[in-house]
């Protein structure tokens, strides 16, 4: 009787330390932005402004709407990739450059230039305890 409830409460144990390990550890503000900058791109890529809109700063979401954010990007390239590069952070501000393949959809150029890649700079600034994109008006 007594080796069952050891092995009980060993599994018990074991399956708490397993839970533990599982949960997410506290990540470094790198890694959080990192995370966000990528989810970000992957919505810009799949055209979903919306939700692309939901990552930048409140006080710029305040002023402009879903739809003029959307309106802000052009129909002569297309982006199919975005890898975050690097990320550098201070206490409350992250530098995040992305680098972007951009497939080109100007005729003329098509045919010469199929993709092209670039870098983008970011900054990122933490607010009521969340990391957001900051744009310019």
């Amino acid at each position: 009787m007594r080796t069952v409830s050891f092995m009980k409460t060993g599994f018990l144990i074991i399956a708490m330390l397993l839970t533990a390990c599982a949960s997410n550890p506290q990540q470094t503000p790198e890694q959080q932005v990192a995370q966000r900058a990528e989810a970000r791109w992957k919505r810009l890529i799949a055209k979903d402004y919306q939700q692309a809109w939901e990552y930048l700063m409140p006080s710029y979401r305040n002023l402009v709407s879903p739809q003029d954010y959307g309106k802000r990007f052009g129909s002569a390239g297309a982006w199919t990739n975005a890898i975050i590069h690097e990320v550098t952070c201070e206490p409350s501000v992250c530098k995040v450059k992305v680098r972007i393949t951009t497939k080109m959809r100007v005729p003329l150029f098509a045919a010469k230039i199929p993709e092209v890649n670039t870098y983008v700079d970011e900054r990122w600034v933490r607010e009521d305890g969340q990391w957001w994109l900051y744009e310019k008006l």
